[in-house]
């Protein structure tokens, strides 16, 4: 790695970190630092909602595929001919 590269990475981190560090406000999130009532909250318990869904669907698609395939692998193999050695 260059200098060049080394020197810009460390002033992008040195940024990033002092961009956070003064915002007070940007530390919580709306469900920690808001009203409990607040749309705004209420939508990201929502969103919340749906996403875990969404992850949920998914990794029943992959556990159901995997499954298929295994049980197709075990009907092949006792449907396949021995091999002759």
């Amino acid at each position: 790695m260059t200098r060049r590269r080394l020197r810009s990475g460390l002033l992008a981190a040195l940024l990033a970190g002092l961009c956070l560090a003064s915002a007070e406000t940007a530390r919580a999130c709306a469900v920690c630092f808001g009203d409990p009532n607040s749309p705004m909250t209420r939508g990201a318990n929502a969103a919340i909602a749906v996403m875990l869904g969404f992850i949920g669907c998914v990794l029943t698609g992959i556990v159901g595929v995997t499954g298929y395939w295994i049980v197709r692998a075990r009907r092949l193999n006792r449907a396949a001919p021995p091999s002759a050695p």
